[in-house]
């Protein structure tokens, strides 16, 4: 079947994120672009501890003998230009016969880079076509307010309305799903349909789009639709500069009320890093037949302008529009709190919007926060939370004129999203607007603690547990290897923090490697006071020893990458999220850095000086 492609028939295929082997660069601790005169010296510096002939032991010999060994089959890689090409593309199992029979051994460095490229290009189309990316929104309306309207009678008619059983009716659903089909790299099919009934009333439509990648700057794409008529559609966008971008489209509706051609289009600009602004025209025009003419009205017009401001703290917009039939300001906040081991998301909208009643009836708010004007005024409120990495769980209030009160439960499920608006009242009233904050906020918190919360930390510990045993064999020889190391690293030790505490240099005083981080990346309560004294589990262990012999010039630098493959360190927790805690001595006044495992470390700081 075109555009199927078996794993087994592709000795490339892989996950679509393949890890990146960076074992031998930190084994040698230099950086993926070292130049040959660094890969020498970092060898060198090794051999001199390494090397069989240093060890009058035995047991050591035999020891270093293993780890020259190592050493130098990272020194023969690396130092090969062909071969080191083999392994920054394919890592280890790329330097196996396997591996060579992918190039030619006559082919330069770069020829092989090249060729490698161009499979990994051919394996990304290959992967492209069996992706459909689905797409999908539900939401279900309920009609609750013969909840709250009760309370909007005189007492009088009490004891009649409490003789009946509040009534709930769902006044609309809406079903919308979309495919897209990759025929190359460049080509793009979306098929979407979408079926809605709202009070006894259901419309449908079908579309199928069609987008075409010209370069990298710029892309075409033509829809067709069928609903309430035939519609055609074209857009364009492309890039104008470095960071300006223009979009226009066309749209052609074949309505039973005639034909309505309409035009859009947006120049985009970046202002910052942070920042984007927007300026926008559209326009929806109605062909109008008369007995002697054809003539276009105007049907609707529009300029506006927007400003969007993200960042990792806040999310910002403003935007104005004038044109015809609608005018309005808006300006819309939010506040964002993030848990970086959980990805949890939390946010608090506001904005505020100047339009007239028409408006208001027939749009909702585009997003949770204040809107005033001088016919109607809505505010809005709510949070999100992520509570999987792949779902966020969202809950608004809408309060307003002529809007009333509604409070909106939103699911979102990777691409899959589902939207339940609970309609509680059609005037503003104080007991849906309570009871729609509170009601929402306690049902989530007891869920939360009773149910996801120890179902979320059974699940991570039986994860950990799964991967504690399938990488048992590999952790005890990594550990094997490491200890080996250590051991041989114990009079160079000695040496380096003599040399440094005698002209006050760089002398680590405990450097600690593992699970030491919260769910949020903070440093855990019981490592702050640690030091040498402190017993190792099987959640860190201690590098003290192979960070001082890497000292050099009072200087250490451990370059990106997991540090688990430089020499002393072995990985206690595979697969899980690391931190290096190092507290040093420079100057004779203490320092202390506690960082990711990922990111590059270079000591001293003065940033680093504990007050």
């Amino acid at each position: 079947m075109p555009g199927r492609h078996s794993e087994e028939e592709d000795p490339l295929s892989s996950s679509d994120e393949d890890p990146v082997d960076n074992e031998y660069y930190g084994f040698l601790n230099v950086p993926r672009n070292a130049s040959n005169v660094e890969i020498t010296a970092a060898y060198k510096r090794l051999a001199r501890l390494y090397h069989p002939d240093k060890h009058q032991d035995a047991v050591k010999r035999e020891e270093a003998d293993l780890l020259f060994t190592k050493l130098k089959r990272c020194y023969e890689v690396l130092i090969d230009p062909h071969k080191r090409a083999i392994y920054d593309c394919l890592g280890k199992e790329g330097l196996q016969e396997q591996g060579w029979a992918v190039v030619q051994r006559s082919k330069t460095p770069r020829e092989i880079r090249e060729e490698y490229e161009a499979i990994a290009r051919v394996r990304e189309e290959r992967r492209l076509q069996q992706r459909t990316n689905p797409v999908s929104r539900f939401q279900m309306t309920v009609n609750c307010t013969d909840l709250f309207d009760r309370y909007l009678y005189e007492s009088e008619y009490d004891d009649i309305i409490d003789s009946q059983l509040p009534q709930f009716e769902i006044s609309k659903i809406s079903l919308f799903s979309s495919i897209q089909a990759p025929l190359t790299t460049t080509d793009t099919t979306t098929l979407s349909g979408n079926i809605s009934t709202s009070n006894g009333r259901g419309e449908g439509g079908f579309n199928v789009g069609y987008r075409r990648f010209q370069s990298e700057s710029a892309w075409q794409e033509f829809s067709l639709g069928l609903g309430s008529g035939l519609g055609m559609g074209t857009k364009y966008f492309r890039k104008l500069g470095s960071r300006v971008f223009g979009n226009m489209s066309g749209t052609l509706q074949f309505a039973r009320s005639g034909i309505k051609p309409g035009f859009s289009t947006t120049l985009e600009t970046h202002l910052d890093k942070n920042t984007v602004g927007y300026l926008t025209y559209s326009t929806n025009l109605s062909l109008i037949e008369t007995s002697d003419s054809i003539a276009l009205e105007q049907e609707q017009s529009g300029m506006e302008t927007m400003i969007v401001r993200d960042t990792p703290k806040y999310h910002m917009v403003a935007s104005v529009q004038l044109g015809i039939p609608y005018t309005y300001a808006m300006i819309s906040y939010t506040r964002k709190i993030q848990d970086k081991k959980k990805k949890l998301r939390s946010a608090i909208k506001f904005n505020g919007m100047l339009l007239p009643l028409e408006f208001i009836r027939k749009k909702s708010s585009p997003a949770p926060g204040i809107t005033v004007g001088t016919f109607g005024a809505i505010l809005e409120y709510g949070v999100e939370e992520r509570i999987t990495e792949h779902s966020t769980l969202g809950a608004t209030m809408v309060v307003g004129f002529p809007v009333g009160v509604t409070v909106r439960i939103k699911l979102v499920r990777a691409s899959q999203t589902y939207l339940f608006p609970f309609h509680l009242s059609d005037e503003v009233i104080l007991q849906p607007i309570f009871y729609g904050t509170v009601v929402p906020l306690l049902a989530w918190f007891t869920v939360k603690k009773l149910i996801l919360d120890p179902y979320e930390s059974s699940r991570k510990e039986k994860e950990r547990e799964r991967r504690s045993e399938l990488n048992k064999e590999k952790v005890s020889e990594a550990r094997r290897e490491a200890l080996a190391s250590s051991s041989l690293m114990a009079e160079r030790y000695k040496r380096i923090s003599k040399e440094e505490e005698d002209k006050g240099g760089l002398v680590i005083l405990y450097a600690a490697y593992g699970l030491l981080a919260t769910d949020g990346g903070e440093l855990k309560p019981e490592f702050k006071n640690i030091d040498n004294n402190s017993e190792e589990n099987s959640s860190f262990i201690d590098i003290t020893v192979p960070l001082q012999c890497t000292v050099e010039d009072s200087r250490l630098i451990l370059w990106e990458g997991s540090k688990c493959n430089l020499p002393g360190v072995w990985d206690p927790a595979p697969e899980d999220d690391k931190y290096i805690l190092i507290k040093y001595l420079y100057q004779n006044s203490v320092h202390q850095v506690f960082c990711p495992e990922t990111g590059s470390i270079k000591l001293p700081k003065t940033a680093h000086r504990i007050s």
